[in-house]
């Protein structure tokens, strides 16, 4: 098959799967956006097909030998998060496909799903699993987590996300946490009466500022974001608390334990709640042979060696890398991550198709 008509199939996978609405509030969506790709799997012979439910995020596994742990797991998400209407109906324009998630991460899974098809059809298939899932723009909880849970293991993960053709081997963490403040209310003419808590949470700020310092570029460092205050009801009195909410994005080095331990440091007496733990890092060692592989296959195909680096924000792969799987992310070029001018690369999706292919048909 020459360029173009491989370009174009994946362009039409990736229009396709865009006009799918597929936030988590529209079950019926994701089951659409599911139902599509199970049918293109049946459709090319694929014989070992499975398909999944938990509160109405449907996942999709197809696998090209019988079996629950293939050599290598290839991942994509079918949700995306929310959109103007004119978002769902894709533009493709100078060489892009412009559309709600078009970069993040539909315009993959069509990869994934050619990919498929087109191994499936070789005498002797490769020992690969693919991975379709709707929840993780939530959290993934239900889709690549359970999966994991159930029992879906492999030796090497990837998730196609977006990364410019590049390997992302460590993300940071995540963990949420309110901090209530607690004062005494008083007239706001008699503050000597009172022990005001906004006041206290000036001095909490001003310390975990200290601990966490804001950074002005992006670093390899946890960071602590205030995201939500929340407290006062009347103009003329001290309230008697003060709810702040942080944002924590944090380095495999440093545990969500710890993290907690300095936040209540920084807010003594205050009541510290962990709203959200379910952010664990992506790690995996750079130097793992899979990588190793993988980039040479970058190399073969585009004439370049791919970047190995750190992201700033999470996806499914950190389930499997916290499991002592080797995980990364891998995908396309493209910009305007959750924007109202997302897009991705047609030929950088062809790109990724063939070095694909190349990782999974070379010898090791």
């Amino acid at each position: 098959m020459n360029d173009f008509s491989l370009q174009r199939e994946i362009t039409r996978l990736t229009c396709d799967l865009i006009a799918f609405p597929s936030t988590a509030d529209h079950s019926d969506a994701l089951t659409a956006a599911i139902d599509y790709v199970e049918q293109y799997a049946r459709q090319a012979g694929n014989r070992f097909v499975h398909r999944f439910e938990i509160e109405q995020k449907p996942s999709l596994i197809v696998t090209l030998h019988d079996t629950r742990s293939p050599a290598l797991f290839l991942n994509g998400h079918l949700d995306v998060v929310a959109a103007r209407r004119a978002q769902y109906q894709p533009v493709v324009r100078d060489g892009r496909i412009y559309g709600r998630g078009s970069q993040d991460m539909k315009g993959a899974c069509a990869v994934l799903m050619r990919l498929m098809r087109d191994l499936a059809a070789l005498p002797h298939p490769p020992d690969i699993g693919f991975m379709f899932v709707t929840d993780e723009e939530i959290g993934g909880f239900h889709g690549t987590n359970h999966l994991l849970e159930q029992g879906w293991r492999t030796a090497f993960f990837v998730a196609a996300e977006p990364t410019d053709l590049n390997i992302c081997y460590a993300a940071k963490g995540m963990v949420r946490f309110d901090v209530t403040l607690h004062g005494h209310p008083a007239h706001g003419s008699r503050p000597w009466e009172g022990v005001n808590p906004i006041l206290l949470l000036r001095d909490g700020l001003q310390a975990l500022e200290q601990r966490f310092p804001t950074p002005s570029e992006a670093v390899w460092a946890t960071t602590a974001v205030p995201t939500v205050v929340h407290g006062g009801d009347t103009l003329n009195r001290i309230p008697d608390s003060v709810t702040l909410s942080l944002d924590i994005r944090h380095v495999p080095e440093e545990t969500p334990d710890a993290i907690e331990a300095a936040v209540r440091a920084c807010f003594p007496g205050a009541t510290v709640t962990r709203n959200s733990n379910g952010g664990i890092p992506l790690m995996t060692d750079p130097n793992d042979p899979h990588l190793a592989r993988l980039a040479a296959s970058v190399e073969r195909i585009t004439g370049r060696q791919p970047t190995f680096y750190r992201e700033h924000y999470g996806s499914d792969a950190r389930f499997y890398s916290g499991a002592g799987i080797p995980a990364i992310c891998f995908g396309p070029v493209g910009a305007g991550l959750h924007s109202d001018d997302e897009w991705v690369d047609i030929a950088s999706l062809e790109e990724l198709y063939r070095i694909f292919w190349d990782f999974v048909t070379a010898e090791p």
